[in-house]
This record gives structure tokens, C-alpha cells and sequence, in this order.
């Protein structure tokens, strides 16, 4: 007698979506990223007074913005964990994706408060929105503007090669494991855990 088929959901079991707050604080701060180097890229390519004003102001409190973000996902992943989706991950591979997680929002911190720090030391005074005023991180110091500028370059470079494999590993934890690790986090789509080559 023939067994019945089996259905797609019990073949591809479904996963669980990362709660909403975590979802909206990765992609809001994905997104903000962009627009702030965008911003602070086509500055360079503009002769333009006012409009470089715009932009740089634009890059800051776009900065200050991720900062608050960065504090909101720690606070939530410290309270909510984080589900792992990988398919059968090693006790090393799991330690390593939490280090690079954690390193990012590390260097992240760091890129923020440089560039918060760099503001103060060309005597420039923040404020949030452009309304709440905030502390001096450092005192008005021309050579010491040079040195966090060279730094808060370097902490970018160093968060881009952070994020390349991040945005890399996601790729082939979906293309290539066929597990839920980046449909979980997506904003939106399926929710079925596709099954692993040679599985049904």
C-alpha cells in the first residue's frame, strides 16, 4: 500500500522569526549605516557651502542615532537572547559568530564615540536631534581633531571588514546550509526552513 506524501511543512519545518524589536533595531541601523556614508561620500564630491554643512550635520546625527540603536539591541539581546537557527552549528562555530556579533557592536560603539569625541575637539558641540545638548567628550584640541580623524577612519575600515563576511556568512548559511539563520531575521517573507541538500 502506498504511504501517503508528505507535506511540505513537516518536510520543511517551520522556524522561528527573531522578535519584532530585533528585527526593526538590525535593518534600522543596516539602513542608517548606508544613508550616513552615502552622506558623508557625496560631501566629498561637492563644492557646495551649505550642502556640506547639511550632510556632515546629517552624518552626525545619524551617528548618534546608531548609538542609541546599538544600546537598545544590547539591551534587548541581553534580555531576549537570541535564537540560533544554523543546522547542527559547533560549540567553535557558535562561538565564533558570537564574537564577531559582539566585536561589531564593539566597534560600532567605538566609531560613534570617536566621531562624538572628534566633534568636541573642532569645538564643535552636539546635540541630539538637534535640540537635547550633550557632554563634551574631549576638550577643543586642533592635533588631537587629526588624530581621532585618522581614528574614526580606521574604525571604519575596521567595521567594513567586520560587516563583509557578517552579510557574507548570512548568504551562505541561506544558499548553501539551507537553514533559517537569515529568514529569520528578515522583515519579512517565508518562514519555512528549507531542507539541507539530500534531505526531504
Amino acid at each position: 500500500m502506498r504511504q501517503p506524501m508528505r507535506s511540505s511543512a513537516s518536510a520543511s519545518p517551520a522556524i522561528e522569526r527573531h522578535p519584532l524589536v530585533t528585527r526593526v533595531l538590525h535593518w534600522a541601523t543596516a539602513v542608517i549605516l548606508v544613508v550616513s556614508v552615502s552622506a558623508i561620500l557625496y560631501r566629498e564630491t561637492t563644492e557646495q557651502k551649505t550642502l556640506r554643512q547639511v550632510l556632515m550635520e546629517l552624518h552626525r546625527q545619524l551617528g548618534l542615532l546608531v548609538l542609541l540603536l546599538l544600546v537598545a539591541r544590547v539591551a534587548v539581546r541581553s534580555v531576549k537572547g537570541l535564537v540560533n537557527h544554523a543546522l547542527g552549528p559547533s560549540a567553535a562555530r557558535r562561538r565564533a559568530a558570537a564574537v564577531a556579533h559582539w566585536s561589531m557592536y564593539g566597534v560600532l560603539a567605538g566609531l560613534v564615540l570617536l566621531g562624538w569625541a572628534l566633534c568636541n575637539a573642532h569645538a564643535i558641540h552636539l546635540r541630539l536631534f538637534g535640540v537635547i545638548p550633550l557632554p563634551d567628550l574631549v576638550a577643543a584640541d586642533s592635533d588631537l581633531a587629526d588624530t581621532l580623524s585618522d581614528y574614526h577612519i580606521w574604525a571604519a575600515w575596521v567595521l567594513l571588514s567586520l560587516v563583509v563576511p557578517h552579510v557574507l556568512a548570512a548568504l551562505w548559511h541561506h544558499y548553501i546550509r539551507h537553514d533559517g539563520v537569515l529568514t529569520a531575521m528578515l522583515p519579512a517573507g517565508s518562514l519555512t526552513r528549507r531542507p539541507l541538500s539530500g534531505q526531504r
